[in-house]
Protein backbone atom coordinates (compact mmCIF):
# COMPACT_ATOMS: atom_id res chain seq x y z
CA UNK A 1 0.00 0.00 0.00
CA UNK A 2 2.83 2.39 0.64
CA UNK A 3 4.13 1.85 -2.89
CA UNK A 4 0.85 3.01 -4.43
CA UNK A 5 0.79 6.17 -2.34
CA UNK A 6 4.33 7.11 -3.39
CA UNK A 7 3.47 6.72 -7.06
CA UNK A 8 0.36 8.87 -6.73
CA UNK A 9 2.26 11.65 -4.97
CA UNK A 10 4.94 11.63 -7.69
CA UNK A 11 2.31 11.92 -10.42
CA UNK A 12 0.70 14.89 -8.72
CA UNK A 13 4.07 16.68 -8.44
CA UNK A 14 4.72 16.11 -12.13
CA UNK A 15 1.30 17.45 -13.06
CA UNK A 16 1.84 20.61 -11.04
CA UNK A 17 5.21 21.26 -12.66
CA UNK A 18 3.94 20.98 -16.24
CA UNK A 19 0.71 22.86 -15.62
CA UNK A 20 2.62 25.98 -14.54
CA UNK A 21 4.24 26.33 -17.94
CA UNK A 22 0.91 26.57 -19.70
CA UNK A 23 -0.30 29.13 -17.18
CA UNK A 24 2.84 31.25 -17.73
CA UNK A 25 2.70 31.07 -21.53
CA UNK A 26 0.01 33.76 -21.92
CA UNK A 27 1.75 36.47 -19.88
CA UNK A 28 5.11 35.59 -21.43
CA UNK A 29 3.65 35.91 -24.92
CA UNK A 30 2.05 39.24 -23.98
CA UNK A 31 5.39 40.60 -22.69
CA UNK A 32 7.19 39.29 -25.77
CA UNK A 33 4.75 41.01 -28.13
CA UNK A 34 4.37 44.32 -26.29
CA UNK A 35 7.98 44.78 -25.15
CA UNK A 36 9.93 43.29 -28.05
CA UNK A 37 8.01 42.52 -31.27
CA UNK A 38 5.81 45.62 -31.70
CA UNK A 39 8.59 48.10 -30.80
CA UNK A 40 10.89 46.39 -33.30
CA UNK A 41 8.20 46.68 -35.99
CA UNK A 42 7.88 50.39 -35.18
CA UNK A 43 11.66 50.92 -35.32
CA UNK A 44 11.81 49.14 -38.67
CA UNK A 45 8.93 51.21 -40.05
CA UNK A 46 10.63 54.43 -38.87
CA UNK A 47 13.84 53.36 -40.63
CA UNK A 48 11.93 52.75 -43.87
CA UNK A 49 10.11 56.09 -43.46
CA UNK A 50 13.40 57.91 -42.95
CA UNK A 51 14.87 56.32 -46.08
CA UNK A 52 11.85 57.35 -48.14
CA UNK A 53 12.04 60.90 -46.76
CA UNK A 54 15.71 61.06 -47.82
CA UNK A 55 14.64 60.04 -51.34
CA UNK A 56 12.17 62.95 -51.38
CA UNK A 57 14.82 65.44 -50.24
CA UNK A 58 17.36 64.15 -52.76
CA UNK A 59 14.89 64.58 -55.62
CA UNK A 60 14.06 68.10 -54.45
CA UNK A 61 17.69 69.24 -54.22
CA UNK A 62 18.52 67.76 -57.64
CA UNK A 63 15.67 69.68 -59.22
CA UNK A 64 16.50 72.90 -57.33
CA UNK A 65 20.06 72.76 -58.69
CA UNK A 66 18.70 72.86 -62.24
CA UNK A 67 16.00 75.54 -61.87
CA UNK A 68 16.33 79.31 -61.58
CA UNK A 69 15.99 80.72 -58.06
CA UNK A 70 12.49 82.16 -58.64
CA UNK A 71 11.15 78.78 -59.79
CA UNK A 72 12.83 76.80 -56.99
CA UNK A 73 11.53 79.08 -54.20
CA UNK A 74 7.99 79.30 -55.62
CA UNK A 75 5.56 77.71 -53.07
CA UNK A 76 3.45 76.27 -55.90
CA UNK A 77 6.45 75.29 -58.04
CA UNK A 78 8.14 72.04 -58.82
CA UNK A 79 10.47 71.79 -55.82
CA UNK A 80 8.08 72.81 -53.04
CA UNK A 81 4.78 71.39 -54.30
CA UNK A 82 4.90 69.08 -57.34
CA UNK A 83 7.72 66.77 -56.24
CA UNK A 84 6.20 66.23 -52.74
CA UNK A 85 2.79 65.53 -54.33
CA UNK A 86 4.29 62.95 -56.71
CA UNK A 87 6.22 61.43 -53.78
CA UNK A 88 3.05 61.15 -51.67
CA UNK A 89 1.29 59.32 -54.52
CA UNK A 90 4.28 57.02 -55.09
CA UNK A 91 6.79 56.03 -52.41
CA UNK A 92 5.17 58.27 -49.82
CA UNK A 93 2.23 55.89 -49.57
CA UNK A 94 4.41 53.68 -47.39
CA UNK A 95 5.02 56.52 -44.90
CA UNK A 96 2.33 57.42 -42.36
CA UNK A 97 2.67 61.19 -42.74
CA UNK A 98 0.74 63.61 -40.55
CA UNK A 99 0.35 66.84 -42.50
CA UNK A 100 2.26 67.92 -45.57
CA UNK A 101 6.04 67.85 -46.05
CA UNK A 102 7.49 71.33 -45.49
CA UNK A 103 10.30 72.47 -47.78
CA UNK A 104 12.75 75.36 -47.39
CA UNK A 105 15.16 76.35 -50.17
CA UNK A 106 18.26 78.45 -49.42
CA UNK A 107 21.24 79.60 -51.46
CA UNK A 108 24.82 80.36 -50.47
CA UNK A 109 28.00 81.33 -52.22
CA UNK A 110 30.63 78.66 -52.72
CA UNK A 111 34.27 78.84 -53.75
CA UNK A 112 35.68 80.88 -56.61
CA UNK A 113 37.50 78.73 -59.13
CA UNK A 114 40.60 79.47 -61.19
CA UNK A 115 38.33 80.65 -64.02
CA UNK A 116 36.99 83.45 -61.75
CA UNK A 117 33.51 81.86 -61.58
CA UNK A 118 31.99 81.66 -58.10
CA UNK A 119 30.00 78.52 -57.36
CA UNK A 120 26.47 78.89 -56.05
CA UNK A 121 25.17 76.16 -53.74
CA UNK A 122 21.50 75.39 -53.17
CA UNK A 123 20.32 73.77 -49.96
CA UNK A 124 16.96 72.11 -49.42
CA UNK A 125 15.55 71.30 -45.98
CA UNK A 126 12.57 68.96 -45.86
CA UNK A 127 10.61 68.53 -42.62
CA UNK A 128 8.18 65.60 -42.32
CA UNK A 129 6.10 64.36 -39.35
CA UNK A 130 5.84 60.56 -39.47
CA UNK A 131 3.49 58.49 -37.32
CA UNK A 132 4.55 55.01 -36.12
CA UNK A 133 3.19 51.96 -37.92
CA UNK A 134 1.65 50.61 -34.69
CA UNK A 135 1.00 52.70 -31.61
CA UNK A 136 2.59 50.83 -28.69
CA UNK A 137 0.81 51.67 -25.42
CA UNK A 138 3.46 53.05 -23.08
CA UNK A 139 1.72 54.52 -20.00
CA UNK A 140 2.56 58.09 -18.98
CA UNK A 141 5.27 58.45 -21.65
CA UNK A 142 5.15 59.99 -25.10
CA UNK A 143 7.96 58.33 -27.03
CA UNK A 144 8.50 59.47 -30.65
CA UNK A 145 8.48 56.48 -32.96
CA UNK A 146 6.58 54.21 -30.53
CA UNK A 147 3.39 56.07 -29.61
CA UNK A 148 3.99 59.64 -30.86
CA UNK A 149 4.92 61.16 -34.24
CA UNK A 150 8.59 61.48 -35.10
CA UNK A 151 9.86 64.57 -36.93
CA UNK A 152 12.46 64.07 -39.64
CA UNK A 153 14.44 67.11 -40.83
CA UNK A 154 16.60 66.25 -43.80
CA UNK A 155 18.97 68.84 -45.27
CA UNK A 156 21.13 68.44 -48.34
CA UNK A 157 23.13 70.75 -50.59
CA UNK A 158 24.22 70.62 -54.19
CA UNK A 159 26.16 73.02 -56.43
CA UNK A 160 24.03 74.84 -59.00
CA UNK A 161 24.39 73.57 -62.56
CA UNK A 162 24.33 77.16 -63.81
CA UNK A 163 25.54 79.65 -61.14
CA UNK A 164 23.69 82.46 -62.94
CA UNK A 165 20.36 80.80 -61.98
CA UNK A 166 20.99 81.67 -58.31
CA UNK A 167 20.45 85.39 -58.99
Amino acid sequence: MKIGKVRNSRKSKIRRATGGTIAEFGPALWILLICIFFPLVDILSMAVSYGLCVVLNTNQVKEAALLPRADATDPSGTVMKKIPEMWENGMGRFVKVSGQPLTQVAYRTGETGTDKITDQIVGVRTTINCNPFLSVPVPFVSCPGLNAPMVFQITSEKPMENPDNAQ
